[in-house]
């Protein structure tokens, strides 16, 4: 028993997953391990399922129904992806349900004991992550959304140097690790062979306050086309795939 951290309510607590269970399983692809870096430690070979009571059955079933099952399942519709050369596009899109579906894994990763995650620290925005995933909305204030605060980026990653397979690269995952970009963090989560950033501005509020801007409609309409991203093209992908292509 305990306080689930999703609803405050006593209750009897679950081994929640911090990465979605139907992730990993596809990461897996049938092997019982995977291969797992973050860029602050090498690389590892493990079973890379990380859990822990943190919710109660009935948040659990919350957060599947309303955004795991979605989220797990978009990109496993091969009927419902455009491929171009540069890029993939998906042609029927939920952005709220993509955008909490991935804001639902930083927050259970911001608020874990686990020492993988330790260093997942979002400054403040966890009781309004939290807020916004028990809520189902991207609202904070009449004027201001989630999402111009802590922006998701999605990325196809490609090695056009032939060194890793397609399938290889759907089989490796880059566990959550973030890093500092000036007054911003950015974090950093990839499986299935799909990089996600988020880009937390913790100084947004303030900024459109004297600015007026808003990027909001901008970035909403822009999700649903994915850019291709060759390894060579970050830095923090050339560093650990390069580990992986000498050493695996």
């Amino acid at each position: 028993m305990g306080k689930c951290r999703l609803c405050n309510e006593e209750a009897k607590l679950q081994m929640s997953h911090i990465i979605p269970r139907s992730l990993i399983k596809d990461v897996k692809d049938g092997d019982s391990q995977l291969h797992v870096f973050s860029y602050t430690s090498a690389p590892t070979y493990s079973n890379a399922d990380p859990k822990e009571l943190l919710l109660c059955k009935c948040c659990e079933q919350y957060i599947s129904s309303n955004y795991e099952q979605y989220g797990t399942q978009l990109i496993k519709r091969p009927k419902n992806i455009i491929k171009h050369n540069d890029r993939i596009e998906f042609k029927e899109f939920d952005y709220k349900k993509w955008y909490l579906y991935y804001l639902s894994i930083i927050w259970r990763a911001s608020i874990s004991s686990l020492q993988e995650f330790v260093d997942i620290q979002l400054g403040g925005f966890n009781d309004i992550l939290k807020e916004c995933i028990k809520n189902d909305t991207l609202t904070l204030t009449e004027d201001i959304s989630i999402d111009e605060c802590i922006v998701i980026s999605m990325f196809r990653v490609v090695d056009r140097s032939g060194r890793l397979d397609d399938k290889a690269i759907k089989n490796i995952m880059l566990n959550l690790t973030g890093v500092k970009e000036g007054d911003d963090s950015l974090f950093f989560f990839m499986a299935n062979g799909f990089l996600i950033q988020y880009q937390i501005t913790p100084n947004y509020i303030f900024e459109k306050k004297n600015s007026g801007c808003n990027k909001t409609i901008v970035n909403r309409n822009a999700r649903k086309c994915v850019k291709m991203v060759d390894i060579t093209e970050s830095r923090l992908l050339c560093e650990n795939f390069n580990w992986l292509v000498d050493n695996v």
